[in-house]
């Protein structure tokens, strides 16, 4: 009876989640200059407390996040600001994070702000008004899914 008890506890104890999801990607900045950069997703428990780590960023939280939020700011349809990666303007950038390979890059013939092009994957997105996001969604086990808002995407 107690082996029975002694499985019975040991499969219904809760799971804790962890997960380390590595990231990288490369800036191109205004003033020509290019920076590599470390990207990718945490969360772990320590010292008694969950914590979720995204690129630099590092916060206690209580459970797995259900989503992060990426912004990409169009400013005077010249420039990208995205916060996250650096704290200046950019023309463009790539990020490889698991099956995902996300690049924003210009493109002479969109015909959006900017001409400015998000792919994600295979997927084309151009922004439309106000900033675009790209939102990261997280289960126990990591990234489930990459969804763009914000943006369109083009007729082909």
């Amino acid at each position: 009876m107690r082996s029975w008890l002694l499985a019975a506890l040991l499969f219904t104890m809760p799971v804790q989640a962890q997960f380390d999801i590595d990231g990288e990607g490369k800036v191109s900045l205004v003033n020509g200059s290019e920076q590599v950069f470390d990207f990718g997703f945490s969360f772990f428990r320590q010292d008694g407390t969950y914590r979720f780590i995204v690129g630099r960023y590092s916060l206690d939280v209580h459970t797995v996040p259900q989503k992060y939020s990426l912004s990409l700011i169009l400013q005077d349809d010249k420039q990208v600001w995205v916060p996250d990666f650096i704290n200046e303007p950019l023309l463009s950038f790539e990020l490889q994070i698991e099956q995902y390979h996300i690049r924003l890059f210009q493109d002479p013939e969109a015909n959006s702000k900017g001409n400015f092009i998000l792919q994600l994957n295979d997927e084309r997105y151009q922004f439309s008004r106000g900033p675009g996001q790209i939102n990261f969604l997280f289960t126990e086990n990591g990234i489930k899914d990459v969804r763009v808002e914000g943006m369109f995407k083009p007729r082909r």
